[in-house]
């Protein structure tokens, strides 16, 4: 295991201990009159905290970026970035399926990954030309051949974003299903991703993304062997629309999200 991405895994779980002690209180603090908005933004804060201060004593010449706080240590060498909480509405509902990411980039381009689940204590990581891990074991991508038979996953076009893509996804959603599919609804865009590359999951797609949400899984995705591209086809993702699945199975998701979905 790479040393930055030990780092990062002690970095990780510590916040994920202050995260899920802090979200057993969460009623306690609705019930005080904080709205959901403001427990969200005083448990990242001090998750991208918790995160930095270990970050910040391991790799003084880094850069540290976190979604919050923005820029919080300038350096010549790699750059850090954090999402400490990405699935804030099942956070802030008291549920499970939110996730911690972190990607270190050089030169603009990503060499480690992490996305881990506080709940679950699932950790995936991958570093470049290293193979993709989940709890210290070598993951790959599902063997999938056709839909028969696959769990796939996707995110429920219910935001300003995502609602024009309504009509288009209950379109995918009746065809995969004649074919034998299933398709599992997560908030959180990188565990659905970071799962598809674990095998968990055969494919996933998502709507209108952002790149810190994708960035981390994505990379662990194309460790683990699983293809990845916007629903045109293109490796551009500048429009945040993705999708992720198993090599053989991608060839015959893209078409459909392509129909339905550009």
């Amino acid at each position: 295991m790479q040393p930055r991405i030990n780092i990062a895994l002690k970095a990780a779980r510590s916040a994920a201990e202050y995260i899920v002690h802090s979200q057993e209180k969460l009623l306690f603090d609705k019930e005080q009159g904080q709205t959901a908005e403001e427990v969200y933004n005083t448990v990242c804060s001090g998750a991208e905290r918790s995160i930095v201060y270990h970050l910040e004593k391991a790799y003084p010449a880094d850069t540290i970026t976190t979604r919050l706080q923005g820029s919080v240590q300038n350096g010549p060498e790699g750059e850090w970035i954090i999402d400490a909480i990405q699935g804030q509405h099942l956070f802030s509902r008291g549920l499970t399926g939110h996730v911690i990411t972190m990607s270190y980039l050089v030169a603009g381009k990503v060499e480690h990954a992490l996305v881990l689940n506080p709940h679950t204590k699932d950790e995936f990581y991958a570093s470049k030309g290293r193979g993709a891990y989940l709890n210290n074991s070598r993951i790959r991508s599902s063997t999938a051949r056709d839909l028969d038979k696959t769990t796939l996953a996707a995110q429920f076009p219910a935001t300003d974003r995502t609602a024009p893509y309504l009509a288009g996804q209950f379109s995918i959603l009746k065809e995969v299903a004649e074919q034998g599919a299933r398709v599992v609804m997560q908030d959180a865009p990188a565990l659905m991703l970071a799962n598809a590359a674990a095998g968990r999951l055969d494919g996933a797609w998502g709507i209108k993304l952002q790149e810190w949400e994708m960035q981390a899984p994505l990379f662990i995705a194309t460790e683990s062997g699983c293809l990845f591209a916007a629903f045109d086809g293109s490796p551009s993702l500048e429009k945040g629309n993705v999708l992720c699945a198993a090599p053989r199975l991608f060839k015959t998701l893209l078409p459909l999200l392509n129909k339905h979905l550009s």
